[in-house]
């Protein structure tokens, strides 16, 4: 009896506490109406988000094409559902204004229910009654009414989720116009892979800095090729500076425009800074980019000068799913402790040796490293080459005669990026080809109809896989529904 007594006591006084610091039981057991995450009373089991409330078919997501037609912001995994439940805030009242307003974005919730797939769909708003734009409104519709909960626009930005502040459609004349050259406008965009504890021990594999970098802080630079077609996904050249002048160099640009690549830079990112937040910075500039113009993923390459031709190395070595070759200048780390063959000494690795997966990749991706015949990095680079070569990477190391430690001339850069573009460049042609050929194939059996069949459907989406914006990949993606 007096344990019961007391269990009593202790029950009655943690309500009292959760009281006084104004929480109550209800918000630990709120009811499954008030819950937008919830679908038949049971947590959503998946989502993503699009520019309209058109659900988007399962087999379309991964298809990049597609996604930008069919305006696919981003996938959310259940655990990322579990982060953006945990930030939302209470219903809202008063949010009537909202009943003319436009969603910046549309939040697809999904789960099985008796063998059904259910889907619901979340309006995402810009409060207006919050102009610094930290905090957003989610509308759920009902069958009388819309109810209105808020959450911070902190919380997606965490799951690495780029929502607009606006309607960002536009023909690709308005995109084209939006982004001057010479900088990139603003705002810019984290990209998915980010420099964290857990990525730098995983890839890098070297103790470096914190990263640090703020966005708002960045200047990003960016040069459009010659007769530059929005309409067509361009290659891209990443330009590592070795100081703080992110501007593109005039030698890149006989060759960017032969081979109709977009370049980047990036200001105050030089030799002086944290290698954490100088890597950052490139990784982030390409995904502001991807905001602003169709780039070619499989054909994004590095270059860069003494420290930034370092950096080049290390990024292409422990990033090759995201990099398709490299062109370091009088400067080149890899994963070896190099011997100094006149010394006696080595030249320390610049990052741990890649996993298998990623070492089996780099093995599919060119190196085509610059120095002089005066250059003082010139025989760590020979070291480093041969070493690269014995693991089965394809490399090559340009020697230019009388070259000190500088930049070498405008055709010698552009026969050393030529090299590392051309598999590219021939797995296009070949993948142009095979695209005509499935799309052919689909017209014969099925005319200009619509996919019936799975397998019809599968035919169309390898199309458009193969050969994104092309003329027969246009018109698979039509017969799928999208323009």
């Amino acid at each position: 009896m007096h344990h019961q007594n007391l269990r009593r006591l202790i029950v009655c006084l943690c309500f009292a506490l959760l009281a006084s610091t104004g929480f109550s039981a209800f918000a630990l057991n709120a009811p499954k109406r008030d819950d937008p995450f919830r679908i038949a009373g049971k947590p959503a089991t998946s989502g993503y988000i699009t520019h309209s409330s058109a659900p988007f078919e399962p087999d379309l997501r991964e298809v990049e094409m597609i996604a930008e037609l069919g305006g696919l912001i981003a996938q959310i995994t259940p655990r990322s559902l579990s982060t953006l439940r945990r930030s939302l805030g209470s219903m809202v009242e008063g949010t009537d204004q909202l009943s003319d307003a436009t969603p910046i974005a549309v939040l697809h919730l999904h789960r099985r229910v008796e063998k059904q797939d259910v889907h619901v769909a979340l309006q995402i708003y810009q409060l207006a009654w919050d102009p610094s734009g930290e905090s957003l409104a989610l509308r759920a519709g009902d069958d009388d009414q819309s109810r209105t909960w808020s959450i911070p626009r902190e919380a997606f930005v965490k799951l690495k989720v780029n929502l607009p502040l606006a309607d960002v459609a536009g023909s690709s004349e308005e995109i084209k116009a939006r982004t001057p050259i010479g900088q990139l406008s603003r705002p810019y965009v984290k990209s998915k892979t980010q420099l964290d504890v857990r990525t730098l021990r995983a890839r890098i594999r070297r103790s470096y800095p914190k990263l640090t970098r703020d966005l708002e802080q960045e200047l990003f630079r960016v040069r459009l090729p010659m007769g530059y077609n929005p309409e067509f996904p361009a290659g891209v050249l990443v330009w590592i500076s070795p100081n703080n002048d992110g501007r593109i160099p005039r030698i890149f640009e006989p060759i960017l425009d032969k081979l109709g690549l977009i370049a980047l830079g990036v200001d105050n990112n030089s030799n002086e800074r944290s290698i954490t937040d100088r890597l950052q910075c490139h990784l982030d500039s390409i995904e502001t980019l991807a905001s602003h113009y169709r780039i070619d993923r499989k054909r994004v390459y590095l270059t860069g000068m003494s420290g930034g031709g370092r950096c080049s190395g290390i990024l292409q070595i422990a990033f090759p799913e995201l990099f398709a070759g490299a062109v370091p200048i009088v400067g080149f780390d890899t994963y070896h402790n190099a011997k100094a063959n006149s010394t006696g000494g080595f030249w320390a690795a610049g990052l741990g040796r890649p996993a298998g997966k990623w070492m089996k990749l780099l093995k599919t991706r060119r190196i085509a490293a610059i120095t002089g015949s005066v250059d003082y990095n010139m025989p760590e680079m020979r070291v480093r080459k041969g070493l690269l070569k014995d693991d089965g990477i394809e490399i090559r190391l340009d020697v230019i005669e009388g070259m000190g430690h500088a930049m070498p001339k405008a055709q010698e850069f552009g026969d050393a990026l030529d090299w590392v573009d051309e598999p590219r460049r021939s797995t296009m042609v070949t993948d142009f080809k095979q695209a005509k050929e499935v799309f052919a194939a689909y017209i014969a059996d099925f005319g200009q109809a619509e996919p019936a069949t799975p397998a019809a459907r599968k035919a169309l989406i390898r199309v458009i896989t193969l050969a994104p914006w092309t003329e027969p990949a246009i018109r698979a993606a039509k017969l799928l529904g999208y323009e």
